[in-house]
């Protein structure tokens, strides 16, 4: 597994720890800030998975050479 989908897999099983922190904890405050952490992860998670495909694309269009 490359380091772009272990850091994806990485930032998604924290969010939902997160998310399940959230869902446990009796202050409205820790809730909010566990919900905001979930909601950060999984942005990043959909960055680096974007991030990984859009080299992955341009290796690919730089392999081909001109058209």
């Amino acid at each position: 597994m490359s380091d772009a989908s272990n850091r994806v897999e990485r930032y998604r099983k924290l969010a939902e720890e997160c998310r399940r922190l959230a869902a446990t904890v009796s202050s409205t405050e820790m809730r909010d800030r566990y919900s905001r952490m979930a909601k950060d992860l999984i942005v990043l998670a959909d960055v680096e998975e974007q991030d990984a495909l859009f080299r992955v694309l341009r290796r690919l269009a730089n392999s081909r050479g001109p058209i």
